[in-house]
């Protein structure tokens, strides 16, 4: 019959309660799989790395072993024993690898830059794909004037540059839309005023007289002792001052836009309404509701109070209570069937 031998064994608490096995002496740890020898001073594990200042690491002369320098020079370092010298197996620094940026393959984010592309550390070419241009060549584009102030007046590119005469009549045109829509003086004089103050407006009514004749709806402004006419578009609006009041050209008539245009409608106990300057509600009475020129009262009746503090249900503090931390709720106190 084959024999078995058997270490001693146990778990890794175990171990450290039975304390340091005899010199020679193996322990087999059954939780962490780990094989410990003894010395009968410690317990070594089988396989741990040996470790501590290089210049402590032992000759090079059994295969598999491996040494961890743990301080001084070259501390951080893995070696390898092949047997015959030791090997180092790992880097800490881009010095103890191999190779150049050209092994690395690019990534799916970011890639390399081409060595002839970059000069001082910087890219000196810009590509969209299809073209490419060196910095040189964009540079002196920039800084062609010929390319970047040319002025074209009749230009409506984005690269056209206007002078500053045409921006001036650009503005000029684009006031007869602006300026009338600031505000006009009056809408109902028929006739000029004598002494019209520089930058007036007025609306010109009709029946007008004077340089005004046959100007009905136009927009008159004082210029340089003389009238212009601005014949309005849909959507222009003005606010004429003596009435304090918006208007806008529909296309037919001014018609007043600022104020209260809306119809007001009553409902639901309101009566009056309008589309006035002044709108009038009445509240309805009925049906326990008095209604006077200055004050509504209702009718108490059926547990229901009313006084100088309001309206209040009579609260018996027994069937109903009123919960005053719970959102002032009346809440149902106590539900009794009564007597047969």
């Amino acid at each position: 019959m084959a024999q078995t031998i058997q270490v001693k064994r146990g778990t890794r608490a175990e171990l450290s309660t039975y304390g340091t096995l005899k010199a020679g002496e193996m322990g087999f740890c059954t939780d962490t799989k780990e094989i410990y020898i003894g010395d009968g001073t410690s317990n070594s594990m089988v396989g741990r790395a040996l470790s501590g200042p290089e210049a402590s690491r032992p000759a090079a002369a059994s295969v598999g072993r491996l040494y961890y320098v743990s301080s001084g020079s070259n501390s951080g370092y893995l070696y390898f024993d092949d047997g015959a010298a030791w090997r180092r197996v790992n880097a800490q620094k881009l010095t103890d690898l191999t190779g150049t940026v050209d092994d690395i393959a690019d990534g799916t984010t970011y890639a390399k830059v081409l060595k002839a592309d970059i000069t001082a550390g910087h890219p000196n070419k810009v590509s969209d794909g299809t073209n490419t241009k060196t910095a040189a060549e964009i540079k002196t584009h920039i800084d062609d004037a010929t390319k970047h102030r040319l002025i074209n007046d009749t230009g409506t590119a984005i690269t056209d540059l206007w002078s500053a005469q045409k921006i001036k009549n650009e503005i000029e045109l684009a006031k007869h839309n602006i300026e009338p829509q600031a505000s006009v003086k009056d809408q109902n004089l028929t006739a000029p005023p004598a002494s019209p103050v520089e930058g007036e407006r007025y609306i010109i009514p009709a029946g007008a007289t004077g340089v005004w004749a046959g100007k009905t709806n136009q927009v008159a402004e004082y210029q340089s002792a003389v009238w212009v006419y601005y014949v309005p578009a849909v959507g222009w609006t003005a606010y004429v001052d003596d009435e304090q009041k918006i208007y806008s050209w529909n296309g037919t008539a001014w018609v007043r836009t600022g104020g209260a245009l809306q119809t007001i409608t009553a409902g639901s106990g309101l009566t009056g309404g309008g589309q006035a300057d002044a709108v009038t509600l009445n509240v309805g009475a009925g049906n326990g509701i008095t209604v006077s020129a200055d004050a509504i009262a209702v009718t108490a009746g059926k547990g229901i109070t009313v006084d100088a503090a309001g309206v209040a249900a009579n609260v018996d503090g027994s069937s109903i209570v009123y919960d005053a931390g719970n959102g002032n709720r009346l809440t149902v106190g106590s539900i009794d069937g009564g007597t047969f």
